[in-house]
Order: C-alpha cells, then sequence, then structure tokens
C-alpha cells in the first residue's frame, strides 16, 4: 500500500492533470455493413504513464454512428492487453442513431435502459473500470461495430477516447437487482411464491403482422415479430455435438457433403430463482441450430410457422383449414427492441404490454445470431420485416377475406411459461389474386350421424371435406360419418380462374328422424350486405311454423348476441342486426333441429 501511494504521488506530480483525448484518425464517416462482420476502428494511445486503474485510467468513450436500427449494432472496446468489454449489446428499441454519444460510469442512465436516438451520456452495458487493471494503455485500442441484421447500412462519424485522474467508479449496485447472477430482485410468475423457474413466454406481434404485410399474385409476404413477455429470458446454448443428416461431424465443419449446414444440438438454459435468493440454472434440450454461411448467421431451426387459413368457430386457429402454408426454417434470437410504449407492437390477448408490466425487464445473458449462444431477454422483441422467407405461396386462390396465422415454436422445443398463446390470427382482405371471390358458403342438416350439404353456385367444380379423412367432388352430397363428434368440414368451389373455399364446424351424433329434416327446417339463410357496417340484415326461410333462435359468436367462440322468434311464420323471415363492432362473426340459426351458420365481416 505504501509504494502504491509514493508512486500515486510520482505519478500525479510528473504528469499533466488534465484528461487526455485520443481520436480515430482514418478516414471518416466509415461504413458500417450489414454483414454480421466485426469492425474495427483503431485508436492509437501514446505518451500514458505505464498503468492505469482507479487513479488514472479510462474513463470515456464517445462516438457518433448513424444507424436507422440501433438495436442492430454489438459496439466493443478492445485494449492493448486484449481484453474487452460490451460497450453497448442491441440496444436502442427500435429507435435511430447514436448521436453525440458518450458513455461514462457516472451517466444520469444506461443504455439498456433507455432507446435511441441516443443523445449525451450513458452507463455502457459493461463497466470501463475492468479495462483499468492495471495494464500498460499505450498502444492500440480498437473499438469493434457489429451488423448482426442484413438490410440496413450504418456510419461512423467520430470516435474517441478518454483517460482521466480518478475515473468515475461503478454505480452503487442494488442488491434488490435481478440479473443472471443475481436473483434477489427477480418476481416470480406466482408473485406469492420466493422459489421459481424464470421462465420466458413468447407471443407473436399482431400489430406487426396486421400493419406490415404485402399481397402479390400467388403470394403473401408477412413481417413477423417474437417478443418475451415472461419472467425469465428465452436462450438457446450450444452443446458442440453437430451432425449432418445422422452422421456425426466436428462443429467446425461449415457445409454438409450433400451442400446442407451442419446442424447442432442445443439446449435452452432456465433461470431458477432460490428463496434465497441466490440465482442457478439448468438446461434442456431445445432442438437445433445451423450455421448459414452466406450471411455468417447461426439460426435456430423450426422456430416460426405461417399459414393462411379458413376461420371456423373453433376458437384455435391452429385447427382452421390451412390454404397455403410456410416455414421459416433459420430464425436469429436478437434484442430488436423493448416493449415500450413509443413501440405498442407488444400485445397479449389484445392486451398491449408495456415494460413497466414486466418486474424482471432486461433479464438475460445471451442475444444475437452467434454460436455461442442467443436469446430475447425479457421484455425483448425480434423482429424480421417482409422479405426475409416469410412467404406463402397460394397459388390459383381467389380474392376474398383470409387469415395469417402465425405461431411460434409449432414443436415445443421450448419450456414456456404459457404454451397457449404461442398463435395468432390476423384477418387480411386479398385483392391481387386470380379471380373475384366465389359463392362457397353452404348450409348443411344434420340427423344422427349423417349430414346433407347445400351449395348452389352455378358454374363451379365443389370438393367437400368431411373433417374425417374423406373427400368427394359432388354437387349435393350426404355423408355418413361413423362416430358421433365434431367436424370441420370445409367446400372449395373452383371455375376456370381461382379456388375459394369456406368452412364449418359441425355436430354429429344426435338424434333426428332422417334427413327429411330439412324439409321442415330453416333455409336460405343469407346475411346481407357483407361485408356490412354495424348494421346487417338475416334471413332465412321456413316450410313449417318453429321457433328461431339466433346467435352470433366471435372468433373465440364467445356469444356476442342473441334472439329468439317465439314463432316464425312459414316463407320469408328476417331479422335486423345493429351494433355491431368491426370483426369477423359467425351467424348461427336453429329452427327445428337444424342448425345454418353464416360468416359475417363487419367493417366501418
Amino acid at each position: 500500500m505504501k509504494n502504491l501511494f509514493i508512486f500515486s504521488l510520482f505519478f500525479l506530480s510528473s504528469f499533466n492533470l488534465s484528461a487526455q483525448f485520443y481520436n480515430y484518425t482514418g478516414p471518416l464517416p466509415a461504413a458500417i455493413p450489414d454483414s454480421n462482420v466485426s469492425i474495427g476502428f483503431p485508436v492509437s494511445v501514446f505518451g500514458l504513464p505505464p498503468q492505469i486503474n482507479s487513479v488514472f485510467g479510462l474513463a470515456e468513450v464517445c462516438f457518433d454512428i448513424m444507424h436507422p436500427q440501433a438495436s442492430e449494432l454489438v459496439i466493443t472496446l478492445t485494449s492493448p492487453d486484449g481484453n474487452a468489454i460490451a460497450l453497448s449489446v442491441h440496444n436502442g428499441s427500435g429507435g435511430s442513431n447514436f448521436t453525440g454519444t458518450c458513455l461514462q460510469m457516472n451517466a444520469p442512465a444506461s443504455l439498456a435502459s433507455s432507446w435511441a436516438p441516443f443523445f449525451g451520456s450513458y452507463i455502457p452495458d459493461q463497466s470501463l473500470n475492468i479495462l483499468n487493471n492495471g495494464q500498460n494503455p499505450n498502444g492500440i485500442w480498437i473499438v469493434s461495430v457489429t451488423d448482426v441484421f442484413p438490410m440496413n447500412i450504418g456510419m461512423l462519424n467520430s470516435l474517441s477516447i478518454t483517460f482521466s485522474v480518478n475515473p468515475p467508479p461503478d454505480p452503487t449496485v442494488n442488491p434488490a437487482l435481478c440479473t443472471t447472477v443475481n436473483a434477489a430482485g427477480c418476481v416470480c410468475k406466482d408473485t406469492t411464491q420466493n422459489d421459481c423457474d424464470l421462465l420466458p413466454d413468447l407471443v407473436c406481434s399482431y400489430v406487426v403482422i396486421r400493419d406490415g404485410w404485402n399481397e402479390y399474385p400467388g403470394k403473401v409476404d408477412l413481417p413477423n415479430a417474437v417478443i418475451d413477455i415472461g419472467s425469465g429470458p428465452v436462450e438457446m446454448r450450444p452443446t458442440n455435438f453437430c451432425f449432418c443428416d445422422t452422421i456425426s461431424v466436428s462443429c467446425s465443419i461449415t457445409q454438409c457433403p450433400d451442400g446442407t449446414s451442419p446442424k447442432q444440438r442445443v439446449n435452452q438454459r432456465i433461470y431458477h430463482k432460490n428463496a434465497n435468493g441466490q440465482m442457478t440454472f439448468y438446461e434442456t434440450p431445445a432442438g437445433n441450430q445451423s450455421y448459414h454461411p452466406t450471411h455468417n448467421h447461426v439460426h435456430a431451426e423450426d422456430f416460426t410457422e405461417f399459414s393462411l387459413r379458413i376461420p371456423t368457430l373453433d376458437p384455435d386457429p391452429d385447427k382452421w383449414p390451412v390454404v397455403g402454408t410456410a416455414t421459416k426454417q433459420g430464425y436469429c434470437m436478437v434484442n430488436m427492441g423493448t416493449c415500450s410504449s413509443i413501440d405498442s407492437i407488444c400485445m397479449s390477448n389484445g392486451s398491449v404490454i408495456t415494460d413497466s408490466m414486466l418486474p424482471n425487464l432486461n433479464l438475460g445473458s445471451v442475444t444475437g445470431c452467434g454460436s455461442q449462444g442467443q436469446g430475447l431477454f425479457v421484455g425483448r422483441y425480434d423482429l424480421y420485416g417482409p422479405g426475409f422467407g416469410q412467404v406463402i405461396n397460394v397459388p390459383n386462390i381467389c380474392n376474398g377475406d383470409y387469415y395469417l396465422v402465425t405461431k411460434i415454436d409449432p414443436l415445443n422445443h421450448f419450456i414456456e411459461e404459457d404454451e397457449t398463446n404461442n398463435i395468432i390470427a390476423v384477418p387480411v382482405h386479398l385483392t391481387q389474386q386470380s379471380g373475384p371471390p366465389l359463392a362457397s358458403s353452404f348450409t348443411y342438416a344434420v340427423s344422427g350421424l349423417t349430414a346433407a350439404f347445400f351449395n348452389y353456385t352455378a358454374g363451379v367444380t365443389r370438393t367437400w371435406h368431411f373433417g374425417d379423412g374423406t373427400s368427394v367432388v359432388s354437387t349435393l352430397p350426404t355423408h355418413q360419418y361413423s362416430t358421433p363428434g365434431t367436424y370441420i368440414v370445409t367446400l372449395t368451389v373452383a371455375d376456370s380462374s381461382c379456388a375459394s373455399s369456406s368452412a364449418q364446424s359441425i355436430i354429429v351424433g344426435g338424434t333426428g328422424v332422417g334427413i327429411a329434416v330439412v324439409e321442415s327446417g330453416i333455409f336460405n339463410v343469407g346475411v346481407a350486405p357483407n361485408p356490412a357496417g354495424s348494421n346487417f340484415m338475416v334471413s332465412w326461410e321456413l316450410l313449417n311454423p318453429s321457433m328461431v333462435d339466433m346467435e352470433i359468436f366471435n372468433l373465440l367462440g364467445e356469444k356476442i348476441q342473441s334472439y329468439r322468434k317465439d314463432q316464425g311464420f312459414p316463407g320469408k323471415n328476417g331479422m335486423l342486426v345493429s351494433g355491431m363492432s368491426p370483426g369477423s362473426y359467425h351467424v348461427r340459426l336453429t329452427a327445428n333441429d337444424m342448425t345454418v351458420t353464416k360468416r359475417i365481416f363487419i367493417i366501418k
């Protein structure tokens, strides 16, 4: 201690006490390509004493970087002794640019808790004092910038490093912080518990798909944002077990003999909060990852699935009939933004999720497209825009109303808090396909295990899929089911230009008096106009007097309205429905034990 004190006195008396600035002297502005390759900007430091520490050391790093998506960047600083720290790892929350940004340990806020544009002083992701380790500072310091996501190019306009007397110490550590090494401040999903797994909860952004999908003849292209709104991060960790087909190979190779990329088994790391506030973790198998040499990324396999579907009354969109489907095999897990109010893209079950609702916000340790681990922190989302392989090919379909359905982790590789909210359905109206909509809606009558189906569209071929694995091309078929139950029946009508489809859930196996029930039931049911404003008319015909029940359901199967006409008279009948909110609904009419369901779109 005495020697250190004497050295400090000598140093302070023999060296200029003013701060020492060093600039990057290369060509400016300097491009930052979107190639996922690290670009190093060297800063030559000279004339300083042979050691840096808490008496004199690294105090500040400043730079000006223009980039339309700051969260795509990973910025690090490497000292002459080879040690490196992370200055900014995917910070920005969807904003642009580091404009005159200075990183210092006594700044009023951290990059991780702020959003771009970054202007002024911030605390970096890792402490600058890690590098004040007694090393000789004279030599080459390198600030490296990596743009991990293709599409946007950035530009470095300035860069400087500052050394000074008494560099600011690290901020006082809050013992109640929630980090991957300190669980004292972490909150369990069940807030009455204090010993729990901190699991992720992955959801898709309804808003991103609704506002960003594109249509082209024969295909639909859509964006997707995956958000972690759970109590813990989702983390994918390599196992160093790689294979081509079923043959074990070295994880250092980049191509299999058949030209495909090798795959590596990965684990999901799950963090656990102990009752004493300690953080532990365990790992469990979570599928595969593969290396994509064309853009130097490692991708999670089988992570998302996309489809264009026809809705039914079933509340689970995963059971709706499929018009077209696609799977995005490769998916990086990158913190592209946070659930802050400026984004408004984080939603679950129709409710907007904000940072303040997530007590373990920013919990996590790995993110990006690297081979040594990737993931999403709590409250962070990863965004893939249209044009990145999320294309559903739908040749020869007609224009009309469909739903885009997106599902995360369709093979359930990852353990989550809620496995039921990984799927969303977004209504879309297509206008650039092969022809105008064809009348594909149908009515039916059920008696026991027998169902009769009716569609009177002229000049079309009708293909019926009865939901029990059988199908037939027929005009007005009658189908005999083998067992009672609920079946999804799909009708596809096609002419020379295109095909349209509709689907309904039917229940068979009840009591009845044979198919002749249609002779005394309800028929010629219609809803008009369709699409409609807030009001529309439901019409039907009866052969015999009957009590008529009408019910309106949303796509979750929830009853919105119900009506009863105590006595319906033979012939044409009608009822005006009013006060409906925009959306897609099913109108179900029942008379004489016969049920007919029609779909209606409400727009304003």
